[in-house]
C-alpha cells in the first residue's frame, strides 16, 4: 500500500490562491465521490480548511493514482490551470505523508501553533469520506493514528497552552484599530464554529450592537440569543453594512458575498466613518477591491498571521518535543503498515504449501497402497514433508517480516506472490 498527500497551505500559498482550491461542504462531498469512481481501488480522505486543502490517497503499489494525476485532478476539478499552482504544492508519500497529517493533527502546521480545531476538522474529513465510500481501512488507520498522535502531543506537551486562536487574533486586530467597541455596531455575516468564537469573543469589548446575518435565518436567531444582538436579512446586508462599524465574516460561500460597490454605498451614508472589515474566510467573503476605498480597512485571514506569531512565542518552546513524539508514532505507524501489508503474502504462502503437500501425499498414497504398512509410511512421509516445508516457509516469513520493517515490505511481498504464483 502507497500512501500519498499533495496539499496547499498558509505556509505555501497566499489566501488569493488558497480559495483557488478550496471546498465548500457540496463541492466536498462530490469531490470524494468522483475521485471513488475515477479510482475505485484507492482510498481518500480531502480536507478542506482556511489554512489549507489536503489531499491524502492510499492505493496498491504501482497503481494509480499517481501525483501527477491527483494534481491534474485538482486543477481540472476547480477548473483551473495547473501550472499557477504548481510551485505551491507539496507531494509527501508513504512516511511523510502519514508525519504531515500527524503534524496538522497535532497542530503544529497550523497558522496557531497548536490550535486544536483542527482535530474536529480531520474527524469531519474522516466521515465524508466514509459517507461517499471513499475511505477504508487504510485511510482509517492513518486518520486514527493522527488523532492518537494529535492527543499524545497535546497532553505530553505544552504546544496548546495558553489561548491562542484566529478568532482571539481578530480581537486583538481590533482592539488594535479601535480599541474599544463602546457605542459602536458589529456585523457578523455567517453562522458558523468561527462566528460562534468571534461572538463570544467580541462580547467582552461591549458593542452597543451586534447584527447577526444568515443564509438560514433560524440559525442567525439561535446566535442572536442574547443582549444587544439582532438576526437580520442575509438579503438586506447591503442596507445594514451602512450601519456597521465592524463587520467580521466567516461563511461558506464560493463567491465574495460583500462587494466592493456594496461597501461604496454603503459609505457613502457614514459621514466619512471609519470601517473595519475582518474577513476570516477561504475562500473569502470580500472583494480584496475594498481595500481601496477610503476609511475602509480590510484585515483578511493572512493578514493575522503577525498577531498569531507573536502570540504564540510562548508556545514555540514545545515543538521540539512535539516533533519527537510526532517522529516517534509515524515510525510505529509506517512498521505497522508494513507489517499488515506483508501478513496476507505469508497466509498465502503457508496455504499454497498446505496445498502441494495434500498433492503430494496423495500421489504417495496411491503408489504407497500395495505395501502392508503403506499407511505408517505415508504417515511419516507426512510428518517429514511438513516439517521441511514449514522450515522453508518459516524463513521465507520472517526475512519477509524484517524486510517489511525496515522499509517497503510491500515490494517483497509482490516479488514472493510472483515466485510462488500465489494470484492464480
Amino acid at each position: 500500500m502507497r500512501i500519498l498527500c499533495m496539499g496547499i497551505s498558509h505556509k505555501t500559498a497566499p489566501v488569493a490562491m488558497r480559495e483557488l482550491l478550496a471546498f465548500d461542504r457540496a463541492g466536498l462531498d462530490k469531490a470524494l465521490s468522483l475521485l471513488h469512481q475515477r479510482w475505485p481501488e484507492a482510498e481518500f480522505l480531502l480536507l478542506s480548511t482556511c489554512n489549507r486543502t489536503e489531499l491524502y490517497a492510499a492505493r496498491p503499489l504501482h497503481s494509480h493514482p499517481r501525483e501527477e494525476e491527483l494534481l491534474g485532478w485538482l486543477a481540472d476539478f476547480h477548473a483551473q490551470g495547473i501550472s499557477q499552482f504548481r510551485r505551491a504544492v507539496y507531494h509527501h508519500t508513504d512516511a511523510e505523508a502519514a508525519s504531515q497529517l500527524f503534524r496538522v493533527a497535532a497542530g503544529l502546521d497550523s497558522m496557531v501553533l497548536g490550535e486544536a480545531q483542527i482535530v474536529q476538522q480531520i474527524k469531519l474529513a474522516l466521515a465524508s469520506a466514509q459517507q461517499a465510500c471513499a475511505s477504508g481501512q487504510a485511510i482509517r488507520s492513518l486518520v486514527s493514528a493522527a488523532l492518537h498522535t494529535a492527543k499524545h502531543v497535546r497532553s505530553e506537551t505544552g504546544i496548546g497552552s495558553g489561548k491562542v486562536s484566529i478568532a482571539s487574533a481578530a480581537i486583538k486586530f481590533i482592539e488594535q484599530q479601535l480599541g474599544s467597541l463602546a457605542g459602536r455596531c458589529v456585523l457578523s455575516v455567517g453562522a458558523g464554529k468561527m462566528n460562534e468564537l468571534m461572538l463570544r469573543q467580541i462580547s467582552t469589548l461591549k458593542p452597543a450592537r451586534v447584527l447577526l446575518a444568515n443564509r438560514s435565518p433560524a440559525r442567525a436567531e439561535q446566535l442572536a440569543e442574547g443582549a444587544s444582538r439582532q438576526a437580520v436579512a442575509l438579503e438586506e446586508l447591503g442596507q445594514h453594512l451602512s450601519q456597521a462599524d465592524v463587520v467580521v465574516t466567516s461563511t461558506g460561500s464560493p463567491e465574495p458575498i460583500i462587494s466592493a460597490e456594496m461597501l461604496r454605498q454603503a459609505l457613502a451614508s457614514r459621514a466619512d466613518r471609519p470601517m473595519l472589515l475582518i474577513d476570516l474566510a477561504v475562500p473569502r467573503d470580500i472583494a480584496p477591491a475594498a481595500a481601496d476605498l477610503p476609511n475602509v480597512t480590510l484585515c483578511d485571514i493572512d493578514a493575522l498571521q503577525d498577531i498569531v506569531d507573536r502570540t504564540v512565542q510562548n508556545r514555540a518552546g514545545h515543538v521540539a518535543q512535539a516533533q519527537q513524539i510526532v517522529a516517534e508514532h509515524v515510525a510505529e505507524f509506517v512498521d505497522g503498515l508494513n507489517s499488515r501489508q506483508v501478513a496476507p503474502t505469508i497466509e498465502a504462502l503457508y496455504r499454497r504449501v498446505e496445498t502441494i503437500i495434500a498433492e503430494e501425499l496423495t500421489e504417495a498414497g496411491n503408489k504407497l497402497s500395495t505395501h502392508a504398512d503403506a499407511e505408517e509410511d505415508l504417515q511419516i512421509v507426512q510428518r517429514s514433508l511438513r516439517r521441511a516445508m514449514r522450515k522453508l516457509c518459516h524463513r521465507a516469513a520472517e526475512n519477509l517480516r524484517q524486510e517489511a520493517a525496515t522499509g517497503p515490505g510491500g515490494v517483497h511481498a509482490e516479488i514472493v506472490r510472483k515466485l510462488f504464483e500465489l494470484d492464480e
